[in-house]
């Protein structure tokens, strides 16, 4: 089968987080035809599939999901039935990441490599990603299939198909906070002490301080208030509990031990100025890498050179992935289409750019 079928074939499963179930099925007994050993892996409510055919070294894995964000509203086309019109594929997952694994399964038949090749596919990537990647990776190292290299299929594209190859990601760290005072008239503020108060104080804090200049591998650390609440219907009634939420996209100057402190310091200043109770909760998602091996990325971005002249930019930009996991075992780097329309809606990818991802994935695996 052609990269346009297969893509159009998995657009066609509605897998928004944590179904996938039926798209996994599809997709093993597709890679069981191509003499592939097939093994699920179901935790709680996310099904997972690996598969490997051979067992020599190196191993080269794939790496993605099959699960998708919510459609949404206003789409030109059904987000499920995978429309081609003027040589571009519409669909949820076009560029994440169903793009990418259709490019892989068309690119086996011509991609035996000198070892072995495999798949890991989960459907929790785009939730809470508990119960996918993560759960599987144990398995794998007590089943002796660690990989010897991973490429995780990400749509990691710019502003042209390849131009960036993501050898490591920033670290991802939340904080929910909960500011506590008296609750109190309006009119009586001597009566009462106002939580927002002591709340919106930390939040001038932490936003105003910067935490890095970067490193030659990675963007400054940020962090934003994302969530900023008060129960409060009542527009004569001062606050007794304020709640706030801020996220820290941070690079390998900090860690979870020193973020922490950094909020809680903060958090002793301003409970000294205004003498407000504060409970902090950290939230660690994933922890700051780069890529193990040099040399794997190299491999990849000689690959994209090849194909398609261009030299691409290694980047740690971005959001987080299964990559943040599978770099714990093996070395790994992302690399998929283009990302403009990822999670939006009108997701959509051009033939053009699949046919070239499925060439540049069957140069990785036998140039490997």
């Amino acid at each position: 089968m052609d990269v346009l079928e297969l893509t159009q074939r998995l657009i066609e499963f509605d897998t928004v987080t944590p179904k996938g179930s039926d798209c996994l099925d599809y997709i093993q007994a597709y890679v069981e035809s191509l003499g592939f050993e097939t093994t699920r892996l179901p935790f709680g409510e996310v099904d997972n599939l690996f598969a490997r055919r051979g067992t020599a070294e190196p191993h080269i894995m794939f790496a993605g999901h099959v699960d998708v964000v919510p459609p949404g509203e206003g789409w030109t086309h059904s987000p499920f039935t995978g429309v081609v019109e003027n040589d571009i594929l519409w669909g949820r997952g076009a560029v994440d990441m169903k793009g990418a694994i259709g490019a892989f399964l068309a690119a086996i038949p011509y991609s035996q490599p000198k070892g072995s090749i495999s798949l890991l596919l989960t459907s929790d990537e785009e939730g809470p990603a508990k119960e996918g990647v993560v759960k599987v990776l144990p398995w794998l190292v007590e089943n002796n299939h660690v990989p010897t290299f991973a490429l995780v299929g990400e749509p990691t594209s710019s502003e042209r198909l390849a131009d960036t190859i993501k050898n490591g990601r920033r670290g991802s760290i939340s904080f929910d906070i909960e500011t506590y005072g008296t609750q109190g008239h309006v009119a009586y503020p001597h009566l009462a002490n106002n939580a927002a108060s002591p709340l919106l104080a930390l939040l001038g804090i932490l936003t105003s301080t910067t935490l890095d200049e970067g490193t030659p591998d990675f963007d400054p650390s940020n962090l934003e208030v994302v969530k900023l609440n008060m129960p409060n219907n009542a527009y004569n009634v001062i606050p007794g509990v304020a709640y706030a939420s801020v996220n820290i996209r941070y690079n390998t100057l900090h860690s979870f031990e020193s973020l922490t402190n950094f909020i809680h310091d903060a958090a002793r200043k301003v409970k000294e100025e205004f003498g407000a109770t504060f409970v902090i909760n950290p939230i660690l998602s994933a922890e700051p890498f780069l890529s193990s091996s040099a040399n794997w990325g190299n491999i990849v971005a000689k690959a994209v050179e090849s194909e398609t002249g261009l030299k691409p930019l290694m980047s740690t930009s971005g959001g987080t992935s299964d990559a943040r996991f599978i770099q714990k075992i093996c070395p790994v780097v992302e690399l998929g289409l283009l990302n403009k329309t990822a999670h939006k809606v009108d997701e959509q990818v051009s033939l053009s750019d699949l046919k070239t991802l499925q060439k540049i994935y069957e140069r990785i695996f036998l140039d490997q």
